[in-house]
């Protein structure tokens, strides 16, 4: 069984299996095609949390929809992309529940874990993702490799430039409270890399020392920076990583946390 507790912090770590590789991807853009290729030529698993009509920009049809459901795990992203923590509670339940739904219906499957859109929840929308349903809810917290509460699981790493968000990422360094995830990345400063050094890094430290690797982001700005070839070199590191570094979506993500639990 491998574990999700917080890992130990110091040492080399001979046994491969307390290491996990997840990675999940937001709103549904267009471009989640161009990254669903390179994500299966390189045999990495991913959860797509995907709304139904995204407010900021295009997002995928339905039949894209389908189409990307057959190879990949399809997470909620709300109906519209809405900050969920700026309507009433009312309109919050319908827009997680809706997403949840339609979703269902498109794909014909169960839809089981959720993404809070701009990252933003609090209690109350905490609340409703687990009467919706869902068995965990990602958040956009960087540099967490262990999961305390499903429906406020972290990540490790994203596609966003470092340097923009130093304040609100050291924040969640400290937030954390991994001492040994702490010491790295200020040894190694990676509040000044650039993402895909971090990302690498990171990846490294999770393979020495064990824990949750999570890389989440979106296509849009990967096409926007035109960082393809950066997001392609990290996703050879995964395809090479020992055989016993487990390689999941979100979904088997929070279940097997709840079944560690059970």
């Amino acid at each position: 069984m491998i574990s999700l507790k917080t890992p130990t912090n110091t040492g080399d770590m001979s046994n491969h299996r307390d290491i996990i590789i997840t990675t999940s991807w937001d709103d549904g853009s267009p471009s989640d095609i161009r990254l669903a290729e390179l994500l299966i030529k390189y045999h990495i698993p991913a959860t797509f949390y995907l709304p139904i009509n995204n407010l900021e920009r295009r997002c995928l049809g339905r039949e894209e929809i389908i189409s990307l459901s057959r190879d990949f795990d399809i997470g909620c992203h709300t109906y519209h992309h809405i900050d969920l923590t700026s309507i009433s509670i009312h309109k919050a339940q319908k827009e997680i529940m809706d997403g949840k739904q339609e979703l269902e219906q498109i794909i014909g499957r169960n839809v089981p874990s959720f993404c809070y859109p701009l990252g933003r929840y609090n209690d109350s929308i905490v609340k409703i993702v687990k009467e919706c349903g869902f068995t965990g809810a990602r958040t956009i917290r960087l540099h967490t490799r262990c999961i305390s509460n499903p429906y406020k699981a972290g990540t490790m790493v994203t596609t966003k430039q470092y340097q923009y968000f130093f304040k609100r990422y050291l924040l969640h360094t400290v937030a954390a409270k991994d001492y040994g995830m702490i010491g790295f990345i200020f040894k190694k400063g990676l509040f000044l890399k650039r993402w895909d050094r971090a990302a690498a890094e990171s990846l490294d430290f999770i393979i020495n020392n064990g824990g949750i690797w999570h890389l989440w982001g979106h296509s849009w700005e990967i096409e926007a920076n035109n960082d393809w070839s950066k997001l392609e070199r990290i996703f050879r590191l995964i395809d090479v990583l020992p055989r016993e570094a487990l390689k999941i979506n979100n979904s088997q993500l929070f279940l097997m946390y709840r079944g560690q639990q059970s």
